[in-house]
């Protein structure tokens, strides 16, 4: 028993090798918005800002081949806009966008998803209305001239002119939305001083 004892005391130590753990990687919280994401941003923008442009300055061109031209340019900017926003929201879902400065108040997060819920609700209904509208009043939609579109409505000349004030009220809503939405931004950047103007601008720190 002794020797057993001995030689179970003689026997060097068994070394145990450390177990290498491999570090986490986590993903970089993003502070701006992707390329793709700004392109589409701005782009709907400026289509929006010249389409109402267009409506408002119509008046100013005489009734004739000349006017049709500018309008079938304002439908054609608004089928394009709809489309763009359609990407946009794709793409929202595969890369979507920074959050928010964590001190932000919750009463501000929540008006800020409000109203990035009515700004794409009107930059796709205020196209449709007026794809519709004029489908209503029996003219083709084409897109700029390379094709046109199915036709969505049939010939109704007084359910067209319904569709004429929808476009022409959500028209100015949305102008009016993206006003205080531009104000916000300028209000949570030099005010508030969180950067969040500074997330979507395509000269700001990346």
């Amino acid at each position: 028993m002794s020797n057993a004892y001995s030689e179970a005391a003689a026997r060097p130590p068994v070394k145990t090798r450390p177990v290498k753990t491999r570090p986490v990687k986590t993903r970089p919280v993003k502070t701006r918005y992707d390329g793709v994401m700004l392109f589409l941003h701005w782009s709907v923008a400026l289509l929006i800002l010249v389409a109402f442009a267009i409506a408002q300055g119509r008046g100013l061109v005489p009734r004739g081949p000349e006017r049709t031209a500018l309008m079938d340019l304002h439908r054609s900017l608004g089928v394009l806009v709809l489309a763009l926003v359609a990407l946009r929201m794709v793409w929202r879902a595969v890369s979507p966008p920074p959050p928010m400065p964590a001190d932000t108040a919750p009463l501000l997060l929540l008006a800020a998803k409000a109203g990035h819920l009515a700004l794409y609700a009107l930059m796709i209904a205020v196209p449709l209305a007026g794809v519709t509208m004029t489908q209503a009043h029996g003219h083709p939609v084409t897109f700029f001239g390379l094709f046109t579109l199915p036709t969505l409505v049939g010939e109704n000349h007084a359910f067209g002119d319904i569709l004429e004030k929808l476009h022409e009220l959500l028209g100015t809503a949305i102008i009016v939305l993206a006003g205080l939405h531009a104000v916000a931004a300028l209000v949570h950047q030099y005010v508030l001083k969180d950067g969040t103007l500074s997330r979507m601008l395509p000269w700001g720190n990346r």
